[in-house]
């Protein structure tokens, strides 16, 4: 619950939650393969929500997920054979928000129903501690 919220209660038809996706001190989003273990941003140990995209002429979601170490999925899409050779489509890109546990999934199957992600890979939500399938739908701003 927001300040505001608490002062004039809810209102009707507002627009879902920012989770405040983040970017880069440039306030561009971090291209994927740029990533690098133990240098900034230090990821190892955060749990969040993450969303990766390809640009290019045709722009797409590629992978939408969670996890409890950001660091340790920055490694496993960096090296998912399916997610990286989509760097050739105008390159990889990764955004993420720092999310509660119990709230993961819920953004997660929101998000996926929103962008249609190209890969929906059950192995690697398991991996990641992901499991979108049976959440409620928790509507969060989608990265922009």
């Amino acid at each position: 619950m927001s300040f505001l919220s608490f002062l004039f209660g809810e209102q009707e038809n507002a627009p879902p939650p920012d989770p405040y996706w983040q970017r880069d001190s440039s306030l561009k989003f971090y291209r994927l393969l740029g990533l690098r273990p133990g240098r900034p941003p230090k990821l190892k140990g955060a749990g969040g929500v993450f969303a990766v995209f390809h640009r290019g002429v045709k722009p797409g979601w590629v992978y939408v997920g969670a996890t409890r170490d950001l660091g340790a999925a920055v490694e496993r899409l960096q090296d998912h054979p399916e997610v990286s050779e989509m760097e050739a489509r105008g390159g990889l890109y990764i955004t993420w928000a720092f999310i509660k546990d119990d709230k993961r999934d819920g953004v997660v199957a929101y998000l996926r129903e929103q962008l249609k992600p190209e890969i929906v890979d059950p192995e690697m939500d398991r991996e990641m501690g992901c499991n979108p399938d049976k959440a409620k739908p928790i509507p969060v701003q989608r990265p922009w």
